[in-house]
């Protein structure tokens, strides 16, 4: 089968494991990590790329045209909702957001969310990808701030910042199943200690990645959503449903 991927740059190294590991032909599109922090930003990046791999598939000899559209997206702060397929069915993985993959379920990930009540993730990708709280990262925007709004209103501004830190007790490090990074976890240790927060590790898993690069999509664990169709919400728990465009128009 010939799979077209579109997947956060914060997943790269797992997904791209799966990718190499895959007996089907797959080509990943990459877009940049913290999207899901403007909804409507990620829908239309994500939006933009179906509708790119749909148009070149078109021209493509049939041997090499797409069969489908895998998401490396949950429900993102509802980024996803709203996509849609024209030609090509979509299929993402009913969950809140990539912590769920990075797990390998959505229970597991649940399960955890209880347990650690009010924990900030890390991972290598976060930590290579994205902004992840700590000591160092903070002086480095500390400077940053200084250099731009001067040095009061940096302080200020940094405090702001820093004022959901209240809300968090738990760190928790995910390791990577294919890329191990001893100085991401340490850390990860170190922005615990600085915060005042309980440290904790868990493996990480790519069973949920693995089934959706590969299949079957089984309707428990993957909305597809069929040509014609758009993405829409749902509120029975499968995070989203697939209906009719026209019944949006």
């Amino acid at each position: 089968m010939n799979i077209a991927l579109i997947g956060c740059q914060v997943l790269s190294r797992e997904i791209s494991y799966e990718v190499v590991a895959s007996s089907h032909c797959i080509r990943t599109w990459w877009l940049r990590q913290g999207l899901h922090d403007t909804p409507d930003l990620l829908r239309r990046d994500v939006q933009k790329t179906i509708d790119a791999i749909e148009a070149e598939n078109e021209c493509l000899p049939e041997e090499k045209r797409f069969e489908i559209i895998c998401l490396g997206y949950g429900l993102c702060s509802n980024g996803v909702i709203g996509l849609r397929a024209r030609s090509l069915p979509l299929v993402i993985p009913r969950c809140d957001d990539c912590i769920s993959l990075f797990l390998g379920s959505s229970e597991r990930y649940l399960a955890l969310f209880k347990q650690y009540a009010g924990c900030y993730w890390y991972n290598t990708g976060w930590i290579e990808n994205a902004f992840t709280p700590s000591e160092r990262s903070y002086q480095t925007r500390l400077e940053q701030y200084i250099e731009e709004y001067g040095e009061d209103n940096a302080e200020y501004l940094l405090e702001m910042e820093n004022s959901w830190i209240k809300n968090y007790h738990h760190c928790c490090y995910i390791k990577s199943p294919v890329c191990e990074r001893p100085e991401h976890e340490t850390y990860t240790k170190e922005a615990a200690e600085h915060f005042g927060w309980e440290y904790h590790c868990e493996q990480g898993d790519n069973t949920f990645l693995h089934a959706l690069l590969n299949g079957p999509w089984e309707e428990s664990r993957f909305l597809t959503c069929p040509p014609g169709c758009r993405v829409a919400e749902e509120f029975t728990g499968k995070k989203f449903q697939a209906l009719p465009v026209e019944e949006d128009l």
